[in-house]
C-alpha cells in the first residue's frame, strides 16, 4: 500500500450474511457447567411475562421493523445456506476465492470483480444510520486486515506493500484505525486486531515480551481518539500461539485507560471454545481487582478452530455451548469466585454471537435477576450485520416493551442493548474475515431453520393480516 492512509476508493465493507452449515450432526443441548439444572428451567420459573397480547408475548411482531425485501432476502439465504446439497460446494468456492493468490480469482486483482463494487464512506454511514433507525444501539466497525500463523511460524494474510519497516507498518495500521473511528459516532465501537499492524508485530506477538514502543504510542492515540468520541474498543482474540501476548498487551492498555467506577473503554476477548476459558476469566477478574482497573470482556465462542491448537479446544460443540452458557450465568449471578460477596463487580460484559438459545437464556436470566435486584453484571450484545436478524429484532422488541410497560424503577428492569458489526478493508480481507465467521458459526444453521420459520410467519402476517 503506497499511502499510509487507507483510501476508501480502493476499499470495501461487508454486511455479513447468514453462515453456511458445515456440520450436519445435531448436538444435544447441555446444562450450564455451574448448575445441575438447565438455565431454561430456571428462567421459566423466574422470568416475568412481558405481554400476553400475542402468542410470543410481545406487543408487536419483532420482525415488523424489517422491510419486506429484508424478510424475503433472509428467507432465500436461509434456504440456500441450510441446503445439504448447496452449502458445502458454496463454502469451498468462497474459501478458495478468499485466499487465492491468482490474478483471476483474487477479488482485489481481478478488474471484473472490482468493477462491480464502488465503496465509500457515505455507504458505511448510510448503513450505520439504517442500523440505528431499526433500533440497534449502534455499530461496531472493524478493519478486516490481519495476519495468521500457519505451520508453526509461516505468516499469511497480509497484502504485499512497499513499506519495509515495523514503524511504517504500524503507521499504516494506526491511520487505518483512526480513519475507522472517523466513520463512527458516539456510542459505537471500534474492533481491533493486533496482527493487522503487520508481520513484524505478529512476530513480536509470537516471541512474547513487551509491546514495541511505536505500537504502544499508536494504541494510546487510538484509545484517546475513541474516548474523545464516546466510543469503545474491543480487542479481538486471535490464534492461541499469539493470544498470551495479546492478553498481556491488552492488560497494559486497560491499566492506562480503564478507570474503576467508569464504563470500560477497552474490552478483551475470551473464547468459550477453549477449555481454559473459565480460568482465563477468573485470572483477569483477580488481576483487575488487585491492580485497581475496570475489566471489559467480550465473550465469543471462537473463530480459529480450523487453524489453531485443537487439544486446547472443547471436544464437541455441546461442550462449547455449555462453557459459554455457564460463564454467562455465573457472571450475571455473580457466582464466579472473584465476584462473590462484591458490591461492585467492576466488570463490563459484551456477549458476541448468534446462537439464539444462548441469547434468549441470557436475556431472560438478566430480566429475571434485575426484577429481583440480583443482576450483578448487565450484559450487552453484539452480532454481525445480516446474521441472527430474528433474534436481534426480538431483543429490540423486548427493549421497546420494557420501556413502554414497565412501572418499576430503572434499576429493577433490564433493557437489552444490541450492536451490529460491520467489517471494512480490501475485498479479499473482508472475504477472509467472513470465512472465519462462517466457520465460527457453522453450528448455527440448525437455528437458522427456526429463524426461517419466524420470517415465514412474518411474511404470512403481512400478506394476510393474520398470525400463522
Amino acid at each position: 500500500m503506497a499511502s499510509s492512509v487507507i483510501k476508501t476508493s480502493t476499499r470495501t465493507f461487508l454486511k455479513i450474511r447468514p453462515p453456511l452449515n458445515l456440520q450436519s450432526t445435531q448436538r444435544r443441548p447441555q446444562a450450564s457447567l455451574s448448575t445441575q439444572k438447565p438455565i431454561d428451567t430456571i428462567v421459566a420459573k423466574e422470568a416475568p411475562n412481558i405481554s400476553a397480547a400475542r402468542p410470543d408475548g410481545f406487543s408487536r411482531p419483532p420482525l415488523a421493523r424489517l422491510s419486506t425485501s429484508s424478510i424475503v432476502r433472509n428467507l432465500l439465504l436461509s434456504a440456500f445456506f441450510t441446503s445439504p446439497v448447496l452449502f458445502r460446494p458454496a463454502f469451498y468456492i468462497f474459501e478458495k476465492i478468499a485466499n487465492s493468490k491468482s490474478a483471476w480469482l483474487n477479488p482485489d486483482r481481478n478488474p471484473l470483480l472490482r468493477a462491480a463494487i464502488h465503496p465509500n464512506q457515505a455507504e458505511i454511514a448510510q448503513t450505520s444510520s439504517e442500523i440505528r433507525r431499526l433500533g440497534f444501539s449502534g455499530v461496531v466497525l472493524c478493519y478486516g486486515k490481519e495476519v495468521q500463523v500457519q505451520g508453526g511460524n509461516r505468516l499469511v494474510g497480509y497484502a504485499n506493500s512497499s513499506v519495509d519497516t515495523m514503524e511504517a507498518e504500524i503507521d499504516q495500521w494506526a491511520n487505518g484505525n483512526l480513519l475507522t473511528l472517523d466513520m463512527i459516532g458516539e456510542g459505537d465501537w471500534l474492533g481491533i486486531k493486533y496482527t493487522g499492524a503487520g508481520p513484524r508485530i505478529t512476530e513480536a506477538l509470537l516471541q512474547g515480551g513487551a509491546a514495541p514502543s511505536k505500537f504502544v504510542e499508536a494504541m494510546d492515540r487510538i484509545c484517546d481518539r475513541a474516548a474523545s468520541k464516546g466510543c469503545r474498543i474491543w480487542i479481538d482474540a486471535e490464534q492461541q500461539v499469539l493470544q498470551k501476548t495479546i492478553d498481556q498487551w491488552t492488560f497494559d492498555l486497560m491499566r492506562r485507560h480503564n478507570r474503576p467506577g467508569k464504563q470500560a473503554l477497552i474490552y478483551n476477548t475470551i473464547q468459550a471454545y477453549l477449555k481454559s476459558s473459565r480460568g482465563k476469566l477468573q485470572h483477569q477478574l483477580e488481576l483487575s481487582q488487585k491492580e485497581g482497573w475496570r475489566l471489559g470482556i467480550k465473550l465469543v465462542r471462537g473463530a480459529y478452530i480450523n487453524n489453531d491448537i485443537r487439544d486446547r479446544i472443547h471436544d464437541t460443540k455441546a461442550d462449547t455451548d455449555a462453557s459459554y452458557n455457564g460463564i454467562v450465568e455465573d457472571v450475571l449471578r455473580g457466582h464466579f469466585p472473584a465476584l462473590v460477596n462484591r458490591q461492585d463487580t467492576n466488570l463490563d460484559l459484551l456477549l458476541a454471537g448468534h446462537n439464539s438459545e444462548s441469547i434468549r437464556r441470557a436475556t431472560r436470566l438478566a430480566s429475571s435477576l434485575a426484577a429481583q435486584s440480583k443482576l450483578k453484571v448487565v450484559p450487552e450484545f453484539g452480532q454481525l450485520q445480516g446474521m441472527a436478524e430474528d433474534i436481534g429484532c426480538e431483543l429490540l422488541q423486548m427493549a421497546d416493551d420494557v420501556k413502554k410497560q414497565s412501572t418499576s424503577p430503572p434499576a429493577d428492569r433490564y433493557t437489552p442493548k444490541v450492536y451490529k458489526c460491520l467489517t471494512w478493508g480490501s475485498i479479499q480481507e473482508c472475504m477472509q474475515y467472513l470465512t472465519r465467521r462462517l466457520v465460527e458459526n457453522r453450528g448455527a444453521a440448525s437455528g437458522m431453520s427456526v429463524g426461517a420459520a419466524e420470517f415465514r410467519k412474518e411474511l404470512f402476517r403481512r400478506l394476510t393480516g393474520r398470525y400463522a
